[in-house]
């Protein structure tokens, strides 16, 4: 039996996205990590850029990027397990922070899930901000204070290159055309 055109649902539309992910070990316990990502003094501490957390479901992650031109990181936390997960939606991608002891240490994977490719020149640098800030992290546990901004934009000038060809590999694989 056909069904009348008029009732014939249209079949959803496939787009094509990506998921950026970073998977680490810091030396530093899950607390001392868990900290710097959801106190907002730490957080401004180590990105060097104002941040407001509260820190609970339904709570703000908002991170002011714009004396850069970066805009605004202006989320809304949707799950948190205290010193094991955090996630909050940040406009249409959603950021996922996992951490897990190890020893005495924490492996920990971020995530940003939904990207799409906007089609515009840098969009690597995504990737290599997060990548740096990651090691800003990391350096702001051991020391207390992140890299220099002159240091942190020269690392993050180095990594676009090889993020542009990863990007270039995942979102446009050989034989794919942009039309899908």
């Amino acid at each position: 039996m056909t069904a009348p055109a008029s009732t014939v649902a249209e079949l959803g539309v496939f787009t094509r996205g990506y998921c950026l992910e970073f998977a680490r070990t810091s030396k530093h316990p899950p607390a001392r990590l868990w900290r710097a990502i959801t106190d907002s003094e730490e957080l401004t501490r180590w990105m060097a850029y104002p941040a407001r957390i509260d820190a609970r479901v339904g709570g703000e992650y908002f991170v002011d990027f714009r004396r850069t031109n970066g805009g605004e990181l202006d989320g809304v936390i949707v799950k948190l397990e205290h010193q094991r997960h955090l996630r909050y939606a940040w406009g249409t991608s959603v950021v996922d922070w996992k951490l897990e002891p190890d020893g005495h240490g924490t492996r920990h994977v971020f995530a940003q899930h939904g990207l799409y490719v906007r089609e515009i020149t840098g969009e690597e640098g995504l990737a290599a901000g997060w990548h740096v800030w990651l090691e800003d992290l990391e350096q702001f546990l051991d020391t207390g204070s992140p890299s220099s901004e002159k240091e942190g934009e020269a690392r993050w000038l180095e990594l676009q290159t090889s993020y542009r060809r990863n990007l270039e590999a995942v979102v446009a694989p050989p034989g794919l055309t942009a039309d899908g």
